[in-house]
């Protein structure tokens, strides 16, 4: 491998690491909006202006994390794997337990927990039970751990252990048919032909397996998106611009697809360009071991405490104000639970790091 090959292999790293926390910021932007998507509108009137920005962020930009992550994610399960065999699977598997499963476990069972555990409290001073103890008491316990899951972002979590079980097939998958697999999978992805079974998403299967198949025939990602920024970028914004326009029409989704796939490699990209800042770099990636922890943890009430409590302040009246909530509180919630994260480091290390798979 050349100087060059290998300084780029190292950036590639780095990127990905500086990354991970101003996607998992994205993600929390996404869930300040409800999932019922608002069509866009031009025009210069307050509440345009409002819907027009946050659906951007939230509906648009926001549906670029995960499949960042599940390519990540197959990238680097499968970078050093020159050959497959049993021991290797089940050592991975293995590791996997500690990483994925019993954090998946830990934080669906800690949700459930926090919620009786509030109606309870509230109880006691003549409040009524939410919608999510109801959910609770209604739903089957397979809905809860793995369904939905009671704590909704971690379907990521449950697709991704899906796609880990699945490493064999991935791997003699793209040894046989490389290139072209890859373009049939692409295609099942752009074509929307979901199962619906949790667990086995279109996003997952391609993303994932575009991360596996870019490791398994050594290709440098970044080299990829450096190479085919430009294209990228334009195509990424014409594809944005049809997804605003065929917003709630039967074309949305095939427009978000082709909107994703170019904005992945954009991401990747800016990521690049960060790169180049050291001191946002250093930032970045020593924010890097938080993400997890903020993932798994802002939607156990913190975030929806923190947008009612806004819509009770005096500012949720006009639609700046609300435009104001809208970027404040997903940094206050950050801040919140990156502070929780800095006193379990400091009191109950042990506990958070089972809690973060080891993370």
């Amino acid at each position: 491998m050349s100087d060059k090959n290998t300084d780029l292999t190292k950036i590639q790293s780095s990127v990905i690491q500086l990354l991970r926390f101003p996607l998992i910021v994205l993600v929390i932007f996404v869930h300040m909006l409800p999932f019922e998507l608002k069509k866009m509108k031009w025009s210069l009137q307050g509440y345009d202006i409002y819907n027009n920005i946050t659906e951007l962020i939230s509906h648009y930009i926001g549906r670029l994390p995960v499949p960042c992550f599940f390519l990540f994610s197959g990238y680097f399960f499968f970078i050093k794997v020159s050959e497959w065999n049993a021991s290797i699977y089940f050592s991975k598997l293995k590791k996997r337990i500690k990483t994925l499963l019993i954090p998946y476990l830990i934080w669906n069972i800690l949700h459930i927990l926090t919620v009786y555990l509030k109606n309870l409290i509230f109880y006691q001073f003549g409040k009524g039970w939410d919608e999510g103890y109801h959910e609770i008491r209604t739903l089957p316990l397979y809905d809860l751990l793995w369904g939905r899951p009671i704590n909704y972002p971690l379907w990521y979590l449950r697709d991704l252990i899906v796609m880990m079980i699945l490493t064999p097939f991935y791997y003699y998958y793209y040894k046989y048919t490389k290139i072209y697999g890859l373009m049939l999978s692409l295609m099942i992805y752009l074509l929307v032909l979901e199962s619906n079974i949790p667990g086995l998403s279109t996003t997952a299967i391609f993303y994932f397996g575009l991360g596996s198949f870019m490791a398994l025939s050594g290709r440098n990602m970044l080299a990829f998106s450096i190479r085919y920024s430009k294209v990228a970028i334009i195509m990424a914004v014409i594809a944005l611009g049809m997804t605003s326009y065929y917003t709630g029409s039967h074309f949305y989704e095939y427009c978000m697809r082709i909107f994703i796939v170019f904005g992945v490699i954009v991401m990747l990209f800016l990521g690049y360009k960060l790169y180049k800042y050291e001191k946002l770099k250093n930032t970045l990636i020593a924010l890097t071991s938080s993400v997890f922890f903020i993932y798994a943890l802002h939607t156990i009430y913190i975030l929806g405490w923190l947008k009612g409590g806004w819509l009770k302040t005096p500012l949720s009246t006009s639609y700046s104000g609300k435009l104001l909530g809208y970027f404040l509180i997903p940094f206050i919630c950050i801040g919140m639970i990156f502070l929780l994260y800095r006193l379990m480091k400091r009191f109950c290390p042990k506990i958070l790091s089972l809690m973060i798979g080891n993370r």
